[in-house]
């Protein structure tokens, strides 16, 4: 068996390459992409005379055939056959000799090729050489169709697939997620540029907004504070300085007076943000200033439990009297006999800003009496979405300020700030504690922000530079354009 290595630019050059040279019989045993084109390695069945020849002629069994026809067998190929995958071999072709080959299929062989005489007795005819060149031809045409056969299989993956079939939904889905994960990436790059960019343009600025950031400001909130900044001065510390008055000023504080003007307050607001405790303050503040028969009590409550327990047990230690009621018709009914009071304090059920029962209670104090002033309780502790929800709910009824409790509890009030000045909700009192009637002062926006920057030195949490440029980014816009 003769076999050689035929180079050409494409496949089907390199096979009317090996027909023109070896005839239509020849057997392909193995293809290969090389650069410049490909590789094709084919035999064709040996001459029976010459191989009968050489062999009586070689004087030595090692002895390289001197013919350039003769074929070159390996042990392996003596008994096996001759287009195995790891059959490795050298042979001279036209005067040249060919480098090694390594094996068709890409196996590694490291054991040496030992070459020996083919037998004589070998024919064309043999049932093994048969057996041996079918089985290499099969191999050939498997080695030839398999690139084919995987580009056409690569192609027909590439087609979409039928009307009504949903397969490539998750595809499409997979596709729009790498898609926004992509633009959000980009987007998040270009802040911090952009923030890098602002930061030296604007020094002052860029320390001035992560300090805001750090009280808990909103978004907002900060940005209407820098636009309310005049020129700014060198001096950093009086650049702060600025910036504290401006916010003190943006805080709306309520003119009215509750412990002097009297009148008839409701206090309202969500569960647990101290209602019962602020009236008990308010009460005890009262008799102090204008004496226990000029105030009274009236208690709206009927869900929570001991929640009139609680009221009456104020109600005796000021010795003051609580009334109760459960409807419009007996609010209504109970002012009336509280009309000689000068402060008449109503303690409000507590409910969540989402329960439906909220316009019930609404409605029964707008039937009560037009005199009411419904004042909202918050808690400044708790999160400025929260904040946000709780006033625009309250807001259904018109309401006349609001009293801040818990100041002790916080550890940021720029909720608390942030929430006024954005809804421009009038703070009337804050409650500092829980001492009856100690811990209640009147708002004033100085003392807020001083307690709101201390608060900030000790529990404030600094802001990384993407957070800050994805936090500030359109106010950034706004200065470059």
């Amino acid at each position: 068996m003769r076999i050689k290595r035929t180079f050409a630019p494409t496949m089907r050059d390199a096979l009317q390459l090996v027909k023109q040279e070896q005839g239509p019989d020849a057997v392909i045993l193995g293809n290969n992409k090389v650069p410049g084109g490909v590789e094709i390695l084919s035999a064709i069945d040996f001459d029976e005379v010459a191989v009968a020849k050489i062999a009586a002629a070689a004087p030595a069994p090692r002895r390289e055939p001197e013919s350039a026809t003769t074929p070159v067998v390996s042990s392996a190929d003596a008994n096996t056959d001759v287009a195995s995958d790891t059959w490795v071999g050298s042979i001279l072709n036209d005067g040249r000799k060919e480098p090694i080959l390594g094996p068709v299929a890409g196996k590694s062989v490291t054991t040496p090729v030992t070459r020996i005489k083919p037998k004589p007795a070998l024919s064309a005819s043999d049932p093994e050489v048969k057996a041996a060149v079918a089985k290499a031809r099969s191999k050939s045409k498997q080695v030839v169709q398999a690139p084919v056969k995987t580009a056409v299989s690569k192609k027909s993956s590439t087609r979409k697939p039928a009307a009504g079939q949903p397969a490539a939904a998750p595809v499409i889905d997979e596709v729009k997620i790498e898609l926004q994960n992509l633009r959000d990436l980009m987007e998040s790059q270009l802040s911090v540029l952009q923030w890098d960019r602002f930061s030296q343009k604007h020094p002052l600025r860029t320390v001035l907004l992560n300090l805001m950031s750090e009280m808990g400001l909103g978004v907002d909130v900060c940005e209407t504070v820098m636009s309310h900044l005049d020129q700014l001065s060198e001096d950093p510390h009086k650049v702060w300085q600025q910036l504290l008055g401006v916010i003190a000023r943006c805080i709306p504080i309520s003119r009215y007076d509750l412990l002097a003007e009297g009148g008839r307050i409701a206090l309202v607001g969500s569960t647990g943000v101290g209602k019962t405790t602020t009236i008990a303050k308010l009460a005890a503040r009262f008799v102090q200033m204008h004496g226990k028969r000029s105030v009274a009590m009236v208690s709206t409550d009927q869900f929570r439990v001991g929640a009139q327990e609680q009221l009456q047990h104020y109600a005796r230690l000021l010795e003051i009297p609580l009334l109760m009621a459960g409807n419009s018709e007996e609010l209504c009914d109970r002012l009336d006999m509280l009309s000689d009071k000068k402060l008449v304090l109503i303690d409000t059920a507590g409910m969540s800003q989402r329960d439906l029962r909220l316009s019930e209670q609404f409605h029964q104090l707008q039937l009560g009496s037009p005199e009411i002033k419904p004042y909202l309780v918050l808690s400044a502790n708790t999160q400025l979405a929260a904040l946000n929800q709780t006033i625009e709910n309250f807001s259904k009824v018109k309401l006349a300020g609001a009293i801040v409790t818990k100041l002790d509890e916080a550890a940021s009030l720029g909720g608390i700030i942030s929430a006024s000045i954005r809804h421009q909700l009038a703070l009337t009192y804050c409650g500092t504690g829980q001492k009856v009637p100690a811990d209640l002062e009147p708002a004033k926006s100085h003392r807020l922000i001083s307690k709101a920057v201390s608060l900030m030195q000790r529990y404030g949490e600094q802001f990384d530079q993407e957070a800050l440029a994805l936090r500030y980014n359109h106010i950034i816009n706004k200065k470059q354009a």
